[in-house]
């Protein structure tokens, strides 16, 4: 769904932050750890261990964001 003014405001303050900071967090990648076994890497976003990108977590976060916005009442 298109990102309109009116699906900005599907979420509050607090949410809309959330989600940007995601977004941007999962485009960033994961990063390595010297800690963690190969092919793992840290969460963008929390830093919990993951396997690609964002963890488990906060994909969920993200994709419920997303769906709570593209919501119509």
């Amino acid at each position: 769904m298109k990102r309109t003014k009116e699906w900005w405001a599907r979420l509050t303050k607090e949410e809309r932050i959330r989600l940007v900071f995601l977004e941007r967090a999962d485009k960033h990648g994961s990063g390595s750890s010297a800690y963690l076994p190969e092919g793992y890497g840290d969460c963008p976003a929390c830093s919990t261990p993951s396997r690609y990108g964002l963890c488990t977590g906060c994909l969920n976060d993200l994709i419920g964001l997303i769906n709570k916005a593209n919501k119509e009442e």
